[in-house]
């Protein structure tokens, strides 16, 4: 027994199961202990030994899983450093990715498990130390997987994101408003559409960037989650602010658009109608004096004052629309206010140059009535005091020297109106132009003729104008009259004498003749209603004379178009009517008994004639459909006359000579 006792007290102080070396034991031992301590000792001892062979064979198995642990951590740590420096994630190989998560969990429990069972024993420092190094090892394999978990082009696309972002915000000073143009406006409102166009295009990346982002933060996918949290955030906040910014923007230029169309609008139709009525204004007032027709352009010049209520309105619209632009514009309102500046000028000056042309007017208009009533009331006096002398020529002369000696007093009281319309005249032909003088002069004229007649005829008691020169007027213009109105009613039928000569002044010199002594009879008539009447033959006249003048040179317009078929049709004519008079001779100088051989010789020449007169007549009918017929008229007339009378001569000879020769040819 000494000896194995002592073998076992040595292995257990070499293995260090005990904590102080074992009590060696040797023969003597034996002398100091009883028996039962030593049996007791003995199977402790047993125990010892086997529990010492298990913490071995544990302490065997647990550094063989750390090293495989270790194994499989160091080839994990390289297959992730080689998937991140190729930018490979756990997105793009997620069955690796879940190999590599379960192997990392499963590595996990089992150190932790490990760890658990080796605290707290004597014996299990050493094990305790490896299980540290390998947990460490497996939250830097840990940490590079949540790197690989990361999406490998996150910086990328945060990058991109960001650069977008910041190429929206370099274009935003180009939507400053700079003017209230339409096609600027346009051209910077397609530009902001274009702009929140690329934001809405960025948004989902860039929610999907802030998303991941936030994301690797949370799961500290990267090594400075702080860092990218703030990179992130202003990602956002630059996104919400750009977002803002264009949309507000773009509601401003869309509303600025929206009214400076309108306003354009209204103010171009405002502008067009100012820059016609002051063209129309400088158009009508160039005319040296006043207007020929006045009651038309006092007519105008109201009508104008009647427009510039309705634009009145027009011109309020354009106020509010730029008062409205003004406020979308802000500092810029300036731009609206030069716009709005100018067209009050433009309307200020307008309708300041309309109302004093229409004020021109209507104090010219007052004169000039107030002209006519002075020369109409004169004029009602002459011609009663005419109407009465004509009655005083059947009067007792008692009666008449009393009629005189009252018209000479009413002609005194009527002198002074006489000199204050003459007066008024010349200050009129002075003042008002050219036209005036036409208009006032000729009423001036006749009222300083007809009050000088009249003065006379009080004066003498005898009427100035002898009443048979009026007679002839009347009859040689009613001879002239005449002819000249059946001329018209042939209208534009064409005759010879259009293809002759131009009539176009024919009678000119007798109606200007008659004209002047009409003339010179109204100058000397004191009768109003005498003088109307020559007047109005007068103006019968020209209207016959103008009108056949038109008439004629329509005809030789006419004349001058078909001239040509005009003198082919009469050199023909002509030409046959002498074949026609050549062959009666040649009937006619034939001795009896006539020779058949002649007649029949004589005969055939006149049936070739016959598709001459055809083909004149042909002639005849194309110029009667082109106007001329009553041109043609006369010549086919003396034709057809002619050709009957020789058919007719010859069918005598053929009745006597020979019955077969042919029937003379019907002539329509």
């Amino acid at each position: 027994m000494e000896p194995d006792c002592t073998v076992f007290g040595g292995d257990c102080g070499a293995t260090s199961v005990f904590k102080r070396p074992a009590f060696r034991f040797t023969a003597k031992s034996f002398n100091y202990f009883p028996l039962g301590y030593l049996i007791g000792a003995s199977v402790w001892a047993l125990r010892r030994q086997k529990l010492l062979e298990q913490s071995i064979q544990s302490a065997q198995e647990i550094e063989k899983s750390l090293h495989l642990i270790h194994e499989s951590l160091e080839f994990i740590d390289k297959q992730l450093t080689a998937y991140i420096a190729d930018k490979v994630d756990a997105a793009q190989m997620p069955q690796e990715a879940q190999k590599i998560q379960s192997d990392l969990t499963s590595h996990e429990i089992s150190l932790e498990e490990m760890k658990k069972q080796n605290q707290g024993k004597e014996a299990a420092q050493r094990v305790l130390s490896q299980i540290d190094v390998a947990q460490k090892k497996l939250q830097d394999v840990s940490m590079k997987f949540r790197l690989f978990q990361k999406p490998a082009n996150f910086e990328e696309r945060l990058q991109e994101s960001k650069m977008i972002l910041d190429e929206v915000k370099m274009h935003l000073p180009a939507l400053e408003t700079r003017s209230v143009e339409q096609e600027v406006v346009q051209s910077q409102l397609n530009h902001c559409v274009n702009l929140y166009k690329s934001l809405s295009e960025v948004k989902s990346e860039v929610e999907m960037v802030i998303k991941t982002g936030r994301q690797i933060v949370q799961k500290k996918q990267t090594e400075n989650p702080k860092e990218l949290d703030e990179r992130v955030t202003a990602l956002k906040l630059h996104y919400n602010e750009l977002g803002a910014k264009v949309t507000e923007r773009k509601q401003q230029l869309e509303k600025c658009l929206k009214l400076s169309r309108k306003m354009r609008k209204e103010m171009n139709a405002l502008t067009e109608w100012l820059a016609a009525t002051d063209m129309e204004l400088t158009k009508r007032s160039a005319v040296e004096g006043m207007p020929s027709n006045l009651d038309s352009e006092v007519a105008w010049g109201k009508a104008i004052q009647k427009e510039m209520e309705k634009q009145k309105v027009h011109l309020k619209s354009v106020t509010e629309l730029g008062e409205s632009l003004k406020v979308v514009l802000g500092k810029k309102e300036t731009l609206v206010e030069d716009k709005l500046s100018l067209l009050n000028s433009n309307w200020i000056a307008v309708t300041s140059r309309a109302e004093e042309w229409l004020n021109l007017l209507l104090e010219y208009q007052k004169h000039m009535e107030t002209f006519e009533q002075n020369v109409n009331h004169v004029m009602s006096w002459i011609l009663q005091a005419d109407t009465l002398l004509d009655e005083t020529e059947k009067k007792k002369p008692q009666q008449k020297e009393d009629v005189l000696k009252r018209l000479k007093a009413e002609m005194n009281d009527i002198r002074p109106k006489v000199d204050s319309t003459r007066d008024q005249a010349a200050n009129l032909m002075a003042n008002r132009g050219d036209h005036c003088r036409k208009v006032v002069e000729p009423k001036l004229s006749e009222l300083n003729h007809r009050f000088a007649a009249i003065s006379h005829r009080i004066k003498t008691g005898k009427a100035s104008i002898p009443l048979k020169e009026l007679e002839q007027f009347n009859s040689d213009i009613q001879k002239l009259l005449e002819p000249l109105e059946a001329e018209i009613q042939q209208g534009v039928n064409l005759k010879e004498e259009d293809f002759n000569k131009d009539m176009s002044e024919d009678n000119e010199g007798t109606v200007k003749e008659l004209l002047q002594r009409g003339d010179n009879l109204q100058q000397r008539i004191t009768d109003e209603r005498k003088r109307e009447e020559v007047k109005i033959k007068q103006q019968l006249l020209k209207t016959k004379h103008n009108a056949l003048k038109d008439l004629r040179s329509q005809r030789r317009k006419k004349a001058l178009e078909i001239s040509h078929q005009w003198y082919q049709y009469k050199r023909q004519a002509d030409d046959l009517l002498k074949c026609l008079d050549d062959i009666e001779k040649k009937l006619a100088s034939l001795p009896d008994p006539k020779d058949e051989r002649k007649l029949k010789e004589i005969d055939r020449e006149l049936q070739k004639k016959k598709e001459e007169l055809n083909a004149v007549r042909r002639q005849a009918e194309g110029l009667s459909k082109d106007g001329a017929a009553v041109a043609v008229e006369p010549t086919q007339i003396q034709l057809s006359k002619r050709w009957w009378e020789i058919e007719s001569k010859f069918a005598q000879f053929r009745r006597l000579n020979f019955a077969q020769i042919m029937k003379p040819a019907d002539i329509p």
